[in-house]
């Protein structure tokens, strides 16, 4: 009986660690323009958002959003909470901050960005190419 409850106790302690198989991902990927890895300035700062949509297309109410490394261009979703996200397709909005102000004039945000990926556990790498329009 004593080895079953530990049997029991370890599972249960396995379970919880791994989060009980929420689904949720977090896939990564890298920023290129012209395939060479995007560089910063000082002061610029980019920031990676994924919007899901909604089976007509519409953007969901939710935003996940991503840790961008700017030594190497790449990132990973982190999710506001750290979680990750769920699977499904997305709309990427990509934003390059300088004081503020998005370098890019909206033309990647969350309404205008062409960048759309299906995400799932297969998803090896999200590539955002700046200077490919879809």
């Amino acid at each position: 009986m004593i080895s079953f409850r530990a049997g029991a106790a370890a599972v249960l302690c396995t379970v919880m660690l791994t989060g009980c198989g929420d689904g949720m991902l977090h896939p990564k990927g890298r920023v290129v323009k012209g395939g060479a890895p995007v560089t910063l300035k000082d002061g610029e700062d980019l920031g990676i958002f994924f919007y899901p949509l909604n089976g007509d297309g519409k953007l969901g109410t939710t935003v996940y959003p991503a840790f961008f490394n700017a030594a190497d261009s790449t990132f990973h979703v982190t999710g506001s909470d750290r979680r990750g996200m769920p699977p499904g397709k997305y709309r990427v909005a990509v934003e390059l901050k300088l004081n503020k102000r998005d370098q890019f004039k909206g033309a990647y945000d969350m309404n205008h960005s062409p960048f759309v990926f299906d995400v799932d556990a297969n998803t090896k790498e999200i590539v955002i190419d700046l200077d490919k329009k879809s």
